[in-house]
């Protein structure tokens, strides 16, 4: 059996109607730091914000959900903002995860093994080749002890080697 990382799954609720309920960014990427399903996080963030959906979460929220679920967190604003391409370059440190708030989104940077997922990936893939390089980065929440396992069988070395090299 492999050991992968933790990945949630899409929303599956339906409406009345039979519709699929949207997955939105900020539960889902608290669920993936959390180790939790997508739909425990979503019903905490409501909770949270005391409103029906949880779109438009705060970064403040998220926060407080991951701390609800035992995940410690620390928050960095960027003094100005950053195409999220330059930004995995230049001030994130390796062996870490992050949430980072891009432009009207979110996403989950794992530095351990250079991935990231998101809501509308639903996979880990490579954070230099994300389709949202070039959106811009407002600010980062560092997870000081994500609930996920940091060994896992696709582990990709890459940003290690690259910062030996520069250092």
């Amino acid at each position: 059996m492999q050991n992968l990382k933790h990945t949630p799954e899409q929303r599956k609720v339906t409406c009345v109607y039979g519709r699929k309920r949207k997955t939105w960014c900020g539960p889902y990427a608290v669920a993936v730091v959390t180790g939790l399903q997508y739909e425990d996080t979503y019903k905490a963030l409501k909770k949270i914000r005391g409103k029906r959906s949880t779109a438009g979460v705060t970064m403040k929220n998220m926060m407080t959900a991951c701390s609800k679920f035992g995940v410690k967190t620390e928050r960095t604003e960027l003094e100005k903002r950053k195409k999220l391409n330059n930004f995995l370059k230049d001030n994130l440190a390796p062996n870490k995860v992050y949430i980072v708030e891009i432009t009207r989104h979110v996403i989950v940077v794992d530095t351990r093994d250079c991935q990231t997922i998101d809501n509308q990936s639903l996979i880990w893939e490579d954070m230099y080749s994300t389709k949202h390089k070039n959106k811009l980065v407002r600010s980062f929440v560092e997870i000081k002890n994500p609930k996920f396992d940091p060994m896992h069988n696709n582990m990709d070395f890459r940003f290690t080697e690259q910062l030996a090299a520069q250092g």
